[in-house]
C-alpha cells in the first residue's frame, strides 16, 4: 500500500528548525514531525544538504511516501540547468534511490 502526503512550506520550516506550535496542522504534518522526532526519518535539513550538492536548483514539491514498508522523500527540483527532476530518497538512511527527469 502506498500512502503519500505533501509537506507544505510551513511544515518544511518546522522540520528544518525543530518542534514548534502546530495546533492547527493536519494529520499529515503531525505525522511528518512525529517521524522526524522519533528518529524514523532523517531531518529534512540533512536530506536537502545532500541533494543540493548534486542537484542544485529550486524545490518545486516535496512529499513523504510510505512505499512497501519504507518512508521515502520525493523531491521535485527545477535544476539550474532548467531540467525538472524527481528525486527519491530513503527517508531513514538518506540513500538516493532514483532520479527521474520530467518530460
Amino acid at each position: 500500500m502506498k500512502r503519500k502526503f505533501t509537506i507544505m512550506p510551513v511544515v518544511l520550516a518546522l522540520l528544518v528548525s525543530g518542534p514548534a506550535h502546530i495546533a492547527q496542522a493536519d494529520d499529515d504534518y503531525i505525522e511528518a514531525i512525529r517521524l522526524r522526532e522519533s528518529g524514523e526519518i532523517m531531518p529534512l535539513e540533512a536530506i536537502l544538504k545532500n541533494v543540493r550538492s548534486s542537484y542544485p536548483g529550486r524545490i518545486l514539491e516535496l512529499e513523504l511516501e510510505y512505499e512497501k514498508g519504507r518512508v521515502i522523500y520525493e523531491l521535485e527540483i527545477l535544476g539550474t540547468d532548467r531540467v525538472v527532476r524527481e528525486i527519491y530518497i530513503d527517508a531513514k538512511s538518506g540513500e538516493l534511490l532514483s532520479v527521474e527527469e520530467d518530460d
